[in-house]
């Protein structure tokens, strides 16, 4: 909630950093970065239903416990001309999810990752 918060204040800004460096029109780049907020806003409503169920048993006097466990690690491998929006699908629903991300960003945009990885460092100050 918070990194999409810090988003919507630095749209534009991000925005413009997008068209400039992926070399895209300047509503692409806004574009990119409403998918990033959207997102961001699609995993705090799935962080409401990572819960564990009980679940009724055929034998008698058990039941069942459906539990979620984090897979780990998650890899994200982000190209040139979508730079913030794949990271953010990828980086919000694993966090979501309890696993760690590491991300490598396209060597053609490294100034959207620099200010990603400035954003989402302000959200965790926030924190």
């Amino acid at each position: 909630r918070i990194f999409g918060e810090v988003l919507r204040e630095h749209k534009a800004d991000l925005g413009e950093l997008v068209s400039v460096e992926a070399g895209k029109i300047t509503q692409e780049g806004l574009g990119e970065v409403q998918e990033m907020i959207d997102i961001c806003d699609f995993a705090v409503g799935l962080s409401r239903q990572l819960y564990g169920l009980t679940i009724a048993s055929e034998r008698p006097g058990h039941h069942m416990r459906e539990t979620w466990q984090p897979l780990g690690v998650v890899g994200v491998i982000s190209a040139f001309n979508f730079p913030v929006a794949v990271w953010a699908w990828n980086t919000t629903l694993a966090l979501v999810c309890g696993n760690p991300v590491i991300w490598k960003p396209s060597e053609k945009t490294p100034l959207t990752a620099l200010a990603c990885q400035a954003l989402f460092d302000k959200a965790l100050t926030i924190f």
